[in-house]
């Protein structure tokens, strides 16, 4: 048989556009699951990244809608499957909410896939997600040290990311072009400080530098002065009180969750309050200058590391 007759004689141009529609089709693609302050934000800040096409799910339509008119995302729908379907699958949802998802959906992962999720709290996450994963899908997990103090879509912006922290906790079994497609989607989001931790060490890390925190502004804000107005509060105020208008919902999930390591923190915590009460009880002013120079000086070395 002719040669002719098994590749049949195509203008160059013909086969060149077919050789685009194929690229095209079969071009890279990220689903983002949950389109609130996080997911959304994302969605924004992913625009251009590998010319992927942008996927995005969440429970409401108006979202849905919304994020697609906006540009946070290429298309939107209420149904998972597509999203779930992507070469990257990102999880901007409740912890909680994931591993039913995967339960009842698992089978719409394609293989070869790689899932994360930005979850604040990985060790108990992993453990779940990891058991329902299909054989070829790979998970690592993120925790980008970005957000607001309000959630919701309306809140989201494309420059969330820019300059923040993010840590990446890959597993022993993790593939390394997994990490090295996170560090370059780190990149891409403007992240400025990138880590990896193994999950279990992000855990208590984070339950002092953001745990803790919350907890913090959270008992700050349980009582205040009844006289307090504009006129009597500055950056202390504004800076040591700015997280304690916080997701209810969001926080009590993530500090149960985080409750091994973060009650160890919360203990030294008081203790230090104790002590600090103690010097001004006594009138004790070398202890107490002792205790405020050491929180000084402490301070001080954080902001090198």
């Amino acid at each position: 048989m002719g040669a002719n007759r098994v590749f049949p004689r195509v203008h160059v141009k013909t086969w060149a556009l077919f050789f685009l529609g194929v690229e095209v089709a079969m071009g890279f693609t990220v689903g983002i699951v949950g389109l609130g302050l996080m997911g959304a934000s994302l969605g924004y800040a992913l625009r251009g990244f590998r010319g992927a096409r942008r996927l995005g799910t969440d429970r409401q339509a108006g979202v849905c809608r919304r994020a697609e008119e906006a540009g946070a995302v290429d298309s939107a729908s209420v149904c998972p499957d597509d999203v779930l379907g992507a070469d990257l699958v990102v999880f901007c949802v409740y912890a909680h909410h994931i591993p039913p998802l995967l339960a009842d959906r698992a089978d719409a992962l394609r293989p070869g896939a790689v899932v994360t999720d930005i979850c604040g709290v990985k060790s108990g996450l992993y453990a779940r997600i990891s058991a329902l994963l299909p054989t070829g899908v790979d998970y690592i997990g993120i925790h980008p040290m970005a957000g607001k103090e309000r959630d919701g879509f309306e809140n989201a912006a494309p420059d969330l990311y820019r300059g923040a922290g993010l840590i990446i906790c890959p597993l022993a079994s993790t593939k390394p072009e997994s990490v090295a497609l996170m560090r370059e989607m780190a990149r891409h989001i403007g992240v400025a400080h990138l880590a990896v931790a193994p999950p279990d060490r992000h855990d208590a890390v984070i339950a002092y530098t953001s745990d803790l925190m919350h907890i913090a502004a959270a008992g700050l804000c349980m009582d205040y002065h009844p006289e307090i107005t504009s006129a009597f509060t500055a950056g202390a105020y504004r800076d040591s009180t700015r997280v304690a208008d916080i997701n209810a919902d969001a926080w009590t999930e993530l500090l149960l969750d985080n409750r091994v390591h973060t009650q160890v923190w919360l203990d030294r915590y008081i203790e230090n309050l104790r002590r600090i009460r103690a010097a001004l009880a006594d009138g004790d002013a070398d202890a107490l200058r002792e205790l405020l120079a050491r929180a000084g000086q402490n301070k001080r070395e954080m902001l090198t590391r």
